[in-house]
């Protein structure tokens, strides 16, 4: 953005959101025309555990910001009211949230996203949604590389087990090494 003959407070602004946008691993873009303040801040607490933030931000400072990263929406998607959910971590997670948050408020709707620095379309963040978490990936991963493992330390338990019921008796007669009466 041209910071000639600009107000100081736009050249702010626009900064802010160039900041905001810049290193994320992926943004969605959402309709949230006649949500309530209480949904809107329910929906950003919900998303910070995801590692994600929602701003506000007029279309012109979007589609300004990423042009300069040489991205452009389709026509139409930068209309009406727009918040940017962006966010580094699980896009699956975040993704998730968004979609059920929109599934319970009919009002809201998913615009597009970015996932690097591809757009997306609402469609493939839906998708995205029905993925499973990385933190559940990493449980599954984790499990199958353990389980040779858990299954050696089981058999070689019952070896253990088996030959301690079968202890031979000690020198003296007794099995458990007592002297014999």
């Amino acid at each position: 953005m041209s910071n000639q003959k600009k107000r100081p407070e736009v050249v702010a602004i626009y900064n802010e959101v160039s900041d905001f946008l810049k290193g994320k691993e992926f943004a969605f873009l959402l309709n949230f025309g006649g949500l309530t303040v209480a949904q809107i801040s329910d929906l950003r607490r919900q998303l910070a555990p995801k590692g994600a933030k929602m701003m506000v931000i007029k279309n012109s400072f979007i589609a300004k910001a990423l042009s300069e990263r040489g991205i452009a929406f389709p026509e139409g998607v930068l209309t009406g009211p727009t918040a940017v959910i962006a966010g580094e971590g699980d896009i699956a997670d975040a993704a998730k949230t968004v979609v059920d948050f929109v599934k319970k408020n009919d009002k809201a709707s998913i615009k597009a996203g970015l996932m690097a620095d591809a757009v997306i379309t609402a469609a493939d963040i839906s998708t995205l949604s029905e993925l499973i978490s990385l933190a559940a990936q990493q449980a599954r991963l984790l499990g199958t590389l353990m389980a040779p493992a858990s299954q050696m330390a089981r058999v070689l338990q019952a070896k253990v087990d088996k030959e301690g019921e079968g202890a031979p008796a000690s020198a003296d007669g007794s099995a458990d090494g007592t002297p014999a009466a």
